[in-house]
C-alpha cells in the first residue's frame, strides 16, 4: 500500500448521529488540487480529448519566482516543489489501489444487495421532457443551502436528518455527479481526484455508468437510480470500508451524471454593483450551461426526487467562471418551469478548498453569497 498522502481538506458531515459520524469518517481529508488539462495520458490522446485526465497540476520550476536571490532560497523552493511532486505521485498510487480494490469487491457486494442494482439510464434529447405543472407536488417553498461538504456525506446526512424531512419520501436523495463526458468515472482508475472520482472510489457508481452511453450528449445525462455507498470519506488517506456484513444498511443514493462545458472562452468585464469578474465570452456557452442545469433538474424531478444535492458544475478543472455558474443556477431555479414547489430540500455541496469561509472568493464563498437562502 502506498504511503498515505498528507494534504488535507475539511469534510463536513451534515447533522449525523455520533455513531454514524464515526462510521462515515468525519475528519479532514486530502484535499482536491486543481487539475491540469495538459497532463500526459497513457493512451496518447490529443489535447482536445483531455477530459479523461482530471489530474493534478505539477509545479513548473520555470514559473517559480524566488523571493531571494541566494542559492539557498532557490534550493529550498525546488526541494518543496519536488516534495510536492512525490506526494502527488504517492497519492495517485494509493488511490489507484483503492480503485482496483473497489472494482474487485463490488460484484460480490452487489450480489448481496438486490435492492441496489447497478443500473444506469441515458437521457438524450428530447428527454428528459420539460416539467409539466400538472404533476407538480406543490410543496412549500424551500431555501437553497450551501454547505462546505463532501457530496456523499451531504446526501447521507440529508437522508438521516429528520429536520429536513416534512413528507414521507421513500426515494433516495439525488446527487449531481459532475461527470467526464468521454470516460466513465473520469480518471479514477489512475488515481485522479476530482468530484466524480471521489464518488467512484466510495461507491458502485462506476458500475452504472455504462460504456455504451459515452460520450455523454452535450445536453444529456446518465441517471443511476440506486448507487450503493461502500466506503467512508478520505480519513487521512484511508477510504475505510463500511460494514459489508449488513448490506441492507449501506447508504443508497441516486445520481444524475452531467458533464460541464470544457474550457469555455472567458473574458473579464465590470458588472455594476459587483466589480470586475470573469464571464463567458460567448453567450452560447452560457446558455449551454443553463440547459445542462435544466437537464439535471428535469432528470431528478421526472424520477420523483424531492431532495437534491447539487454542486459547482464546471468550476474546477473545466474552468467555467464560478460567478457565472452560480448566477446560472439562480436564474434557472427562478424559471417558471421550476417554480411551484417541486423540491423539499436543495443543498449545494461545495468544498471550501481555499478555507476562506462564506465571505471568500473561492467556489464556496461565491456560491454562498449568490444562492444561500434563496427560496425555490
Amino acid at each position: 500500500m502506498a504511503e498515505r498522502p498528507n494534504r488535507k481538506l475539511v469534510q463536513t458531515v451534515l447533522n449525523l448521529h455520533p455513531e454514524r459520524r464515526r462510521d462515515l469518517g468525519s475528519s479532514r481529508s486530502p484535499y482536491f488540487v486543481r487539475q491540469s488539462p495538459n497532463d500526459d495520458t497513457t493512451d496518447g490522446r490529443a489535447q482536445n480529448d483531455f477530459q479523461d485526465k482530471m489530474e493534478d497540476i505539477q509545479p513548473n520550476p520555470s514559473t517559480l519566482q524566488p523571493q531571494e536571490s541566494s542559492s539557498s532560497s532557490i534550493s529550498t523552493i525546488y526541494e518543496a516543489a519536488l516534495e510536492r511532486k512525490h506526494a502527488i505521485k504517492a497519492r495517485r498510487k494509493y488511490l489507484s489501489s483503492i480503485a482496483a480494490e473497489t472494482t474487485a469487491l463490488l460484484p460480490n457486494i452487489l450480489a448481496t444487495a438486490p435492492h441496489a442494482p447497478p443500473k444506469g439510464y441515458l437521457y438524450a434529447p428530447p428527454n428528459p421532457p420539460r416539467l409539466s405543472p400538472r404533476f407538480c407536488p406543490n410543496l412549500p417553498p424551500t431555501a437553497i443551502r450551501i454547505h462546505d461538504a463532501d457530496t456523499f456525506d451531504t446526501a447521507i446526512g440529508l437522508a438521516e436528518c429528520s429536520k429536513y424531512i416534512t413528507i414521507k419520501d421513500k426515494k433516495p436523495v439525488c446527487i449531481l455527479n459532475m461527470a467526464n463526458a468521454n470516460n466513465a468515472g473520469g480518471g479514477w482508475k489512475r488515481g485522479a481526484l476530482a468530484q466524480e472520482e471521489a464518488l467512484c472510489y466510495r461507491s458502485s457508481l462506476s458500475f452504472s455508468l455504462k460504456l455504451r452511453y459515452y460520450p455523454i450528449p452535450e445536453v444529456g445525462a446518465i441517471y443511476s437510480p440506486t448507487v450503493l455507498v461502500i466506503r467512508a470519506n478520505m480519513d487521512e488517506g484511508e477510504h475505510k470500508l463500511l460494514d459489508l456484513e449488513q448490506p441492507d444498511k449501506l447508504p443508497v443514493v441516486s445520481v444524475v451524471s452531467v458533464a460541464a462545458p470544457c474550457l469555455p472562452e472567458v473574458r473579464t468585464r465590470e458588472v455594476p454593483g459587483v466589480g470586475i469578474r470573469q464571464v463567458y465570452k460567448d453567450p452560447a456557452d452560457r446558455e449551454i450551461m443553463k440547459e445542462k442545469m435544466r437537464v439535471v433538474l428535469r432528470t431528478a424531478t421526472v424520477n420523483q426526487h424531492r431532495r437534491l444535492v447539487l454542486g459547482a458544475l464546471g468550476c474546477g478543472a473545466f474552468e467555467n467562471p464560478k460567478e457565472e455558474v452560480a448566477d446560472c443556477w439562480g436564474e434557472v431555479f427562478q424559471e417558471r418551469e421550476f417554480s411551484g414547489g417541486w423540491w423539499e430540500s436543495i443543498i449545494f455541496a461545495v468544498m471550501d478548498d481555499r478555507d476562506e469561509g462564506k465571505d471568500g472568493d473561492g467556489n464556496f464563498g461565491v456560491f454562498y453569497k449568490r444562492l444561500d437562502g434563496v427560496f425555490v
